[in-house]
């Protein structure tokens, strides 16, 4: 569920413009956002913007760049050299985690392998 963003959000970035936050957490927030000919994507943007969280940042975005597409959202671009820091993906629609396991309750057996 996409809260509106704060007033400490930008409200672009790249070619990218944010309409508002799709979760938040240790990490980073991640943004549901519209390009240049309205294509919904999803930008995750870390905490910290140092060493550390660019090779983490392009860490994850190699990982996912290699994994199937019908396993993961597709990785549209990743800015992870200088600043600001982000990841887009394609949007996926749907419920989160978190939302499944509390109307569902939690994975287990073959539905979790799957997940």
């Amino acid at each position: 569920m996409m809260v509106p963003l704060t007033s400490s959000d930008p409200h672009r970035l790249g070619r990218y413009w944010l309409v508002g936050r799709l979760g938040a957490g240790g990490q980073g927030v991640v943004y549901e956002a519209y390009g240049e000919r309205g294509e919904r994507v999803a930008i995750k943007v870390p905490r910290s913007e140092g060493a550390q969280a660019r090779a983490r940042l392009a860490k994850e975005a190699s990982a996912a760049q290699r994994v199937a597409s019908f396993c993961t959202a597709k990785v549209i671009e990743a800015q992870v050299e200088v600043a600001p820091l982000y990841i887009v993906s394609e949007y996926v629609a749907g419920l989160s985690l978190r939302q499944v396991v509390a109307e569902s309750g939690p994975y287990e057996g073959d539905r979790l392998r799957r997940l």
